[in-house]
Parts: structure tokens; C-alpha cells; sequence
């Protein structure tokens, strides 16, 4: 019933018209009287002649119409859009659908990657939030007086995973919130080394930071973040030893330790997310997350990186941060 108002409907200019036409005819023969029986013969026939266009219409319509509400209830579902029996605007319009389904499914599908990526990630974070949040339970529980300065440390652990996660929701829109000019190259790694100094002493590891000169084109709180994660590495799988910072004249900023070191095998793939390596397994802290997150941000960047490693002797990590100064990116 729907489909046939529905024809009826898209008739009625054409229905409307019969009546007005019929009208007119039977005016035409009373004024001038003329017999009303080869009137009544003509629109007999024109009845017939009608219905047998209107009937295999209405199907035609129905077919079509049958079509369209399919569509309607399937138009992810299906590969593409089937060609249906359409007028020109119908055709118009199929063809802005198919545009605007195809958008929608790459957005949908968008979503769903980002969805799980954002699963992933928290998901490898409350692994390793859990790590230094367990000790301090643990130092608290011990009842022989908390370790104020183990406290502090494992604090400051959960403090850094905190500020990973918010990188990590603020690197979706960090193309937006890029401020790129001219910056102290010694100033943003001196920011750094001052937030892990207490890491330091701690650990009592040297530091090798000799003053440098070198003004680089970047975002500073961005390039501050990964060299905080990448400082901070150095110092998760430094024992003993001495972490280096230098900077040449060609802007390449080396940061370079004297700890574990990486296996040849696990270099190729300490970028992926999730990937721990050798090290990582056997300090059973690492979620893979830090160096990710740094190359996702050093490419936003514009800034390669590279890293060499021996195993048993230390990392050196290489950020090349020379760009003419007046370049826009």
C-alpha cells in the first residue's frame, strides 16, 4: 500500500490532468451539442489504453521502489551500488550516495583502526602504570619505614607514564598545535636532564653534557617530549656507566649511553608499538611504548632519527634536527 500511494503521488500531475482534459472534452460537445455517445466510446478506449500503460508502470515503479528500500537497509553491506532503472535526478543523486557511503566508509573504518590502536595502547599503559604503582605498595607494606627516596623514583615513574598517555592523546591533533620558530638546541635537552637529574643521582650515573651554541627550527615542547622519552631509555637500561649528550655543527643531537645495549636482531623493529626487544623482556617494565610514540612525534617533525647499539656496551641515539630555517612545513 505504501509503494502505491508512493506512484500515486509521484503520478499526480499526470492524474490530475485526466479529469481537467475530460472536463473540457464534455464542455467542447455541449456547446456544441453534439452527441455525448462517441464521447463516451473515445474515453472507454482511452480508459483501456491508459490502464495498459499504468499497470506495467506501476510494476516498473514497484520494482524500483523495491530496489531503493533494499538499498536503504544495506548501503554499507554491499561492494558497490547496483545500477538501478533511474531518471536523471535519480541517477544524480545514486551517484552522490555512492560518494558520500564510500567517505563514510573510510571514516568508519578510520574510526575502528583508531578505536583499537587507542585499546592497544591503554591497554600496554596499564601494564606498565601497574609496575611502579605495585613497589610503592610493596615500600609502604614493608614496615621497616618507607624509603622516602624509592617513593620518590617510583613516583616519578607513574608521573611519566602519565605524561606518555597525554602525549599520546595530544599527538592526534599535534599538526594543529605545532608552533614551530627558532629554539636553544642546549635549553629543551637541558629541560630534560633537569626533570631526570633525581634519576641520576639516584642511579649514580655520570653526566656528560658539554654546553653547545646550535639554534634548530622546531617545536619545543614537542621535541622536549621525545628527548625526555628518549633520556629516559638510556636511563631505564643504564646500570653504571656514563650518559653523553652532544651536539655538532651540522645540528645532529647524539645521545649516547653506556648500558645494555640492543641485539642486531631487535633493532629493525624497537619503532613498532608494543615491541620490547630482548631488554624489555628481561626488564619485564617495558611496554614498547616510549620510542613509538617518539618517532611518531619526530615525524610529525620533519626530524629522522637513528640508533646504533652493541650489545653490552651502550646506545646512541642520533636526532637530525638541520633544516634551513626559513622552511615551512
Amino acid at each position: 500500500m505504501k509503494i502505491f500511494k508512493g506512484f500515486l503521488r509521484d503520478n499526480l500531475l499526470t492524474l490530475c490532468c485526466i479529469p481537467v482534459l475530460a472536463g473540457i472534452a464534455v464542455g467542447l460537445f455541449y456547446l456544441y451539442d453534439l452527441p455525448f455517445e462517441p464521447l463516451f466510446y473515445t474515453f472507454s478506449v482511452l480508459l483501456v489504453i491508459g490502464l495498459c500503460f499504468a499497470v506495467p508502470g506501476f510494476f516498473l515503479y514497484r520494482r524500483k521502489a523495491l530496489k531503493f528500500l533494499e538499498l536503504r537497509e544495506n548501503l554499507f553491506s554491499l561492494p558497490d551500488i547496483p545500477p538501478l532503472p533511474a531518471s536523471l535526478p535519480e541517477s544524480a543523486l545514486l551517484g552522490a550516495l555512492g560518494e558520500q557511503r564510500d567517505k563514510l566508509s573510510e571514516e568508519r573504518e578510520l574510526s575502528q583502526a583508531r578505536r583499537q590502536d587507542m585499546l592497544e595502547y591503554y591497554t600496554l599503559w596499564v601494564h606498565q602504570v601497574k609496575t611502579p604503582l605495585s613497589a610503592i605498595k610493596l615500600i609502604l607494606q614493608s614496615g621497616q619505614g618507607a624509603d622516602d627516596e624509592a617513593l620518590l623514583q617510583e613516583l616519578f615513574k607513574v608521573e611519566r607514564y602519565v605524561e606518555m598517555v597525554l602525549g599520546y592523546l595530544r599527538m592526534e591533533t599535534m599538526s594543529a598545535d605545532l608552533r614551530l620558530e627558532t629554539c636553544s638546541a642546549h635549553d629543551i635537552v637541558a629541560q630534560a636532564v633537569k626533570k631526570f637529574a633525581p634519576q641520576f643521582i639516584y642511579r649514580k650515573l655520570a653526566l656528560n653534557f658539554p654546553e653547545f651554541q646550535n639554534q634548530v627550527l622546531t617545536d619545543e615542547k614537542w621535541l622536549t617530549f621525545a628527548v625526555e622519552q628518549i633520556l629516559s631509555n638510556a636511563l631505564k637500561y643504564t646500570k653504571s656507566g656514563t650518559i653523553s649528550i652532544s651536539m655538532d655543527e651540522r645540528d645532529v643531537l647524539t645521545v649516547a649511553d653506556t648500558g645494555a645495549g640492543i641485539s642486531p636482531e631487535d633493532l629493525p623493529r624497537i619503532f613498532e608499538r608494543g615491541f620490547t626487544g630482548f631488554n624489555g623482556r628481561q626488564d619485564k617494565t617495558s611496554s614498547g611504548l616510549g620510542l613509538y610514540l617518539t618517532k611518531q612525534i619526530l615525524d610529525k617533525l620533519n626530524t629522522p632519527i637513528e640508533i646504533t647499539s652493541t650489545p653490552g656496551k651502550g646506545t646512541t641515539v642520533r636526532l637530525f634536527l638541520h633544516r634551513d630555517k626559513q622552511l615551512n612545513f
